[in-house]
C-alpha cells in the first residue's frame, strides 16, 4: 500500500515554471524515483513574510504524492538546487 502525501515547494522566482511539463520535471528532480506524482498545483507567485535566501518572493508548488518517500533523501536534493528556498512534506491521512 502507498502513503499519500503532500509536497510544498517554494521557488526562487527567476525559475521559469509556467508550463505543466516544467513544474512537474522541477518536482520529480526533487523527489526522485521514490514516489508518483498524482496532482501539481501552482499557487502562483507570492511575497515572502520575511527574506528567504535574500528573496522577497517566491513560486509555491502544491504536488500530491503517492509512494515510499525517505525525506532525508528530498532534503539532500533540495540543498543542492539552488531554486529551492523552502519544502515541506506532510502525510496525508
Amino acid at each position: 500500500m502507498n502513503t499519500l502525501y503532500e509536497f510544498m515547494v517554494l521557488v526562487n522566482t527567476s525559475v521559469d515554471l509556467d508550463t505543466d511539463k516544467k513544474q512537474t520535471d522541477f518536482v520529480k528532480k526533487l523527489i526522485g524515483d521514490a514516489a508518483e506524482i498524482t496532482s501539481i498545483v501552482s499557487l502562483g507567485k507570492k511575497r515572502l513574510a520575511y527574506d528567504i535566501k535574500k528573496q522577497k518572493e517566491a513560486t509555491y508548488l502544491v504536488a500530491q504524492l503517492s509512494g515510499h518517500i525517505v525525506v532525508t533523501d528530498i532534503d539532500k536534493r533540495s540543498k543542492l538546487q539552488d531554486a529551492v528556498l523552502r519544502f515541506l512534506l506532510t502525510v496525508k491521512e
